[in-house]
């Protein structure tokens, strides 16, 4: 009981804190989906990357066949000191990324263009797409929040294929079931649990495709009749499996495929070495050819004057 009251203030206080931070934002500009809002310090040109942000919008939507009108208010944080007042009491890695979804004011807190960088649009899909799942599910696991928007996002490098390689050839994996609504405790430990998420994201759309249909038809049904639908009883139908089971079978695909890349991984090493390979060979017959002694060329038999006749 005093831990539940414990949470209630320390929320209250939260909220406290984004509505005497509200104060010091202005609206911005609107997109097709979503309004943003920043400071004086947000510059303008951020309000032309509305055209890039709705397309990846479009492709979330066309891609599961859900179409939502509208989407969340998107803050544009000003600086670290704001970013890290608006975490507070929220999950320990939010305190460390770009942005967040607050599901409770359904409102993206995001760090300026500038100390994102290239990135930014890919971190917005992200947050949207959270937005997005909350909208139509009841119950989604964490990892499924996370792996749909790292996909739709776009947001592997091939460092990251190379990360997860490893830590599967290791045994390293997160376990979906027991982390499918917390996050790892321990730092060292979110990019592996990302990773899987994602890779758990990609197995059923390319693994399971007629699942995978099924799921967001469903899913689509009931949002066209209003209805949001629970995550665990449209995902078991779908895929005639259960949250635990899925689980198991799918650390078992994790090891064929840490394998896969890992043979994938030594051909491309080997391709790219394959040049230097040649050139070597070539430069070392070179060498070789060069510290051969020098034969004697072969002395012309000298022909001897015959007697002229008289």
């Amino acid at each position: 009981m005093k831990f539940l009251r414990l949470k209630i203030i320390l929320l209250a206080a939260v909220l406290a804190l984004c509505s005497v931070a509200w104060g010091q934002y202005r609206f911005i500009a609107n997109s097709r989906y979503v309004s943003i809002y920043g400071t004086d310090e947000t510059p303008a040109s951020t309000v032309d990357l509305r055209e890039m942000l709705d397309a990846g919008i479009d492709l979330v939507q066309m891609e599961t066949g859900v179409y939502l009108e509208g989407g969340p208010e998107i803050f544009i944080v000003p600086d670290r000191a704001s970013y890290q007042r608006l975490s507070l009491g929220r999950d320990k890695v939010v305190e460390f990324s770009d942005a967040f979804y607050s599901s409770i004011e359904e409102r993206v807190y995001i760090h300026s263009r500038e100390q994102i960088g290239q990135d930014f649009i890919k971190v917005l899909i992200h947050e949207y797409t959270h937005w997005f799942l909350d909208q139509i599910f009841d119950g989604a696991t964490l990892w499924f929040h996370e792996g749909l928007a790292t996909l739709y996002a776009n947001q592997l490098s091939v460092e990251s294929y190379l990360y997860f390689t490893q830590q599967r050839f290791f045994g390293r994996q997160s376990d979906l079931f027991q982390m499918s609504w917390e996050y790892p405790s321990k730092p060292s430990e979110w990019q592996n649990y990302y990773l899987t998420s994602y890779f758990a994201i990609r197995y059923l759309k390319e693994k399971k495709e007629q699942g995978w249909r099924r799921f967001w038809d469903t899913v689509a049904a009931s949002h066209k009749q209003g209805h949001r639908v629970m995550f665990t009883r449209v995902f078991n139908s779908s895929f005639n499996t259960t949250l635990l089971d899925f689980n198991a079978e799918f650390r078992s695909h994790c090891q064929r495929l840490a394998w896969q890349y890992l043979i994938l991984g030594f051909n491309s090493i080997l391709l790219a070495c394959l040049p230097f390979l040649l050139f070597f060979i070539a430069k070392k017959r070179r060498k070789r050819l060069k510290a051969l002694p020098d034969l004697p060329m072969p002395e012309e038999p000298v022909e001897e004057d015959k007697p002229s006749p008289d």
